[in-house]
């Protein structure tokens, strides 16, 4: 080996593994109205959630034969502290070191310490917190043993769903000493023991059917697990995965949930992904028809829904 090759051997080996960054950007969207809060698909914290959540792997609810209890809530903010280990806020600035899943530390003065520890140039380096909220009236969070959390920006959120949220909110340091909330997105979320994002209350409806069919299918040896797929930049329905499997073998498909149209059982049926489920297939019972008889049939084939 010549000293070029062993030079460039040896940075390799050296240099650390690059983190991607969490940070805030900057946002073009207008303001929203006083007293409302700010609803847009593409909020950049929505962005930063998203990553988290997929990083700590809450977007999943295993099959019962694998996972037979359902998470606590402590269980959940512990995988998101977990993953948080995998971001920087700043280049050789850990998130881990910048991220809490509690109000205490925000008013105790633990928060506002880390900030200024690894402030630059006088400048504090954003921090952020993942709280479970069950309300959100701007400029306020609310939830269950916190004081009400009061954010200078705006809060984003989805429009037209109620809680329970998942909030994630961006502080900065004060010059008086204290952290500040400066934005927040507050995310609708299944339930307080399954951190799945939601767009809809519909969303919610087919996620409950699909623990039943889990739990109908666990009962004869079969395993499904449910995956909520990460949308795309410009696709507003949820998609969901479905990974069916037994001794033999398995397959995969796919639904989407569209709350925002009305299609007919016949034009739903011919949309990809397999099947989209809107309010009125899933009030006249074609979804769970579709479901019984693509999944629970004997001898019917799954199809495999690329």
């Amino acid at each position: 080996m010549d000293l070029d090759q062993f030079r460039s051997s040896a940075a390799s080996i050296a240099a650390p593994v690059a983190r991607p960054l969490f940070r805030l950007t900057t946002d073009l969207d207008l303001p929203p109205l006083p007293g409302h809060a700010a609803a847009s698909s593409r909020h950049s914290m929505a962005n930063l959630l998203e990553e988290l959540i997929d990083a700590a792997g809450c977007n999943e609810i295993p099959a019962p034969a694998r996972a037979p209890d359902q998470p606590s809530i402590v269980d959940l903010f512990g995988a998101l502290k977990t993953a948080a280990a995998g971001f920087e806020v700043a280049p050789g600035v850990g998130l881990a070191e910048h991220f809490w899943t509690h109000p205490v530390a925000l008013h105790n003065g633990e928060a506002a310490a880390s900030l200024l520890r690894t402030a630059r140039n006088g400048h504090s380096i954003h921090g952020f917190a993942v709280l479970y909220a069950t309300d959100v009236r701007p400029p306020l969070l609310y939830g269950p043993n916190m004081s009400p959390l009061r954010v200078t920006g705006t809060i984003g959120t989805e429009s037209d769903i109620e809680g329970p949220y998942l909030a994630l909110v961006a502080f900065e340091g004060e010059p008086d000493g204290r952290a500040a909330a400066i934005e927040a997105y507050a995310a609708p979320i299944f339930h307080a023991r399954r951190f799945i994002l939601v767009r809809s209350e519909l969303d919610r409806d087919v996620l409950r059917a699909l623990e039943h069919l889990q739990a109908a299918l666990d009962a004869h040896g079969v395993e499904c697990a449910i995956h909520r797929v990460r949308p795309g930049a410009d696709d507003e329905r949820t998609l969901i995965e479905l990974v069916i499997s037994n001794a033999v073998g398995g397959r995969r498909m796919r639904l989407a949930i569209d709350a925002t149209r009305e299609a007919t059982r016949c034009q739903a049926e011919r949309t990809s992904p397999g099947f989209v489920v809107t309010h009125r297939n899933w009030r006249d019972g074609s979804f769970i028809a579709w479901l019984a008889q693509t999944v629970i049939a004997d001898g019917r084939t799954i199809p495999a829904i690329a």
